[in-house]
């Protein structure tokens, strides 16, 4: 993996801070010093990633500096050189958006640690996408930064929509293995047989349509790292047989007669409490603890309430490149009030509803009559965030999505259906072909939206063995909508 170049800023004129920059490796770095802090605010600096900032340059006054570039760059990462300072002055100064301070007299060899820790951490946050500067968050970071070089399982709980994945992908970008595979299974969304030959592969012969031998995702990552979401559903036979390949570290394809070692290392999120589902027995100790080498909790967006204005400045962003939008920014009020909701669908609900309001935003900024009616009043995430088009009803708005959702899962099952035969996987494909049967030729969705509408329902609850949340997630609906479409079709 090539590592992209970020932007350091530095505004001083102490040879000692110039003489550590130098030594800043160039090729993961573009380093920029200012001999006076206002050029941080040329037209040429856009949105970088760390600033260091020699207090001697800026007077007594440094503090509203770091206003101005929190208010114009909210996610830099902040570190300041100066004079000898109390702990409480220090959490003072961290709230008013000081990540990281240093000293004076000042030493190139810890000074140079101190910079390059706090580089670690902007690259961290870069490279993953993760926004946020909350105590929470920053404690996540430093943690990542100390567990991710190691071969510890880690095991990451939290709320859906927080994030878990994100977390993942960046202990393995900061892991010694980042140069090999990434491979995310959720393990919910397969029935046993699946996720078994998924995880584990297969042999020629193992079952109905096994044609050709197959390899499993432990075999894919070899030297590399799995991702194990919503560990918890996995089957009481599907945790044996886990906990047997991380305890040996040997994996037994479907079928096979001998197994063979490899090379990985686990990642494992849920949504539940994992010790809770051991205390009531769904799931076994044993394997807890052998994914439990380092455990985090991702906290709900409600608890981490000042991350928040940043994330929309992020979304904002890159809502603008997808959309080709140029939104400028956000009202102050609207910012208000995407604070002091609740957040139940969490930072993907967040990043939804920014999605929208940028594209449905016509002037410049985005403002509260835009969002509002948009953010949870009672209703489910999903159903509040549905933009709905101008000049339509709700109900016309809400048929015409799932129209699209089911158009959507046509040419999906038609993709998974190739992608099985060239596999020659067995198992659900018959249920696949069921759902696909009911979209035969491309006019009929058109001609028969109401039966292809049941049908695809039908075909997602048989394919998700009657789990309504697995097939809402496959339909690409919110389960309310889903269970009343249960009722209107009569598919009770």
């Amino acid at each position: 993996m090539t590592p992209k170049k970020l932007q350091l800023l530095a505004a001083s004129k102490d040879p000692t801070i110039s003489q550590v920059l130098q030594e800043i490796d160039p090729e993961q770095w573009s380093v920029v010093l200012f001999d006076t802090p206002e050029r941080i605010f040329s037209a040429q600096v856009t949105h970088p990633n760390f600033l260091l900032l020699d207090e001697s340059v800026t007077g007594s006054n440094y503090l509203s500096l770091i206003k101005r570039v929190r208010k114009r760059f909210p996610a830099v990462d902040i570190m300041v050189v100066g004079g000898p300072k109390s702990d409480d002055l220090r959490i003072s100064e961290k709230r008013d958006g000081v990540d990281g301070y240093f000293e004076r007299p000042l030493e190139p060899v810890p000074l140079k640690a101190a910079v390059d820790h706090r580089l670690a951490l902007a690259r961290l946050k870069a490279e993953a996408e993760i926004v946020g500067r909350s105590p929470v968050m920053e404690e996540i970071f430093e943690v990542i930064l100390q567990v991710a070089p190691t071969e510890v399982p880690i095991l990451i709980e939290g709320e859906s929509g927080t994030g878990k994945d994100v977390i993942a992908q960046a202990v393995h970008n900061a892991s010694r293995r980042r140069d090999g595979p990434f491979i995310a299974i959720n393990c919910a969304s397969l029935a046993e047989g699946v996720l078994e030959s998924e995880l584990f592969g297969h042999e020629k012969g193992a079952f109905t349509g096994a044609v050709s031998q197959r390899a499993g995702v432990f075999e894919q990552a070899h030297r590399g790292t799995i991702f194990l979401d919503e560990v918890a559903d996995m089957s009481p036979n599907m945790q044996v047989r886990l906990l047997r390949v991380l305890e040996s570290g040997e994996v037994l394809r479907v079928g096979g007669v001998k197994s063979f070692k490899v090379d990985v290392r686990v990642i494992a999120a849920t949504n539940r409490t994992l010790s809770a589902a051991v205390a009531q027995g769904s799931f076994r100790q044993d394997l807890y603890y052998r994914l439990k080498g380092v455990s985090f909790y991702l906290p709900p967006l409600r608890e981490r309430s000042e991350d928040i204005p940043l994330m929309v400045d992020y979304f904002i962003r890159r809502a603008n490149a997808v959309h080709h939008k140029d939104v400028k920014g956000i009202d102050r009020d609207a910012v208000k009030a995407i604070v002091d909701n609740p957040w139940p669908g969490n930072v993907r609900e967040l990043r939804n509803l920014i999605d929208t309001a940028v594209v449905l935003s016509p002037g410049g900024r985005i403002s509260l009559e835009v969002v509002g009616p948009r953010l949870a009043d009672g209703q489910s995430p999903e159903s509040s965030l549905l933009p709905v088009p101008l000049h339509r009803s709700k109900d016309e708005a809400e048929r015409e999505m799932i129209y699209a959702s089911i158009l959507a899962l046509h040419h999906d099952v038609r993709e998974i259906l190739a992608m099985l035969r060239r596999q020659q996987v067995g198992g659900p494909l018959d249920a696949l072909s069921e759902v696909h049967s009911t979209g035969a030729s491309a006019a009929a969705p058109v001609q028969n939206l109401a039966h292809l509408e049941r049908s695809a329902i039908a075909g997602a609850l048989r394919v998700s063995a009657g789990n309504r949340r697995r097939a809402a997630d496959m339909l690409g609906i919110s389960e309310r909508t889903l269970y009343r479409k249960i009722k209107e079709y009569g598919l009770v």
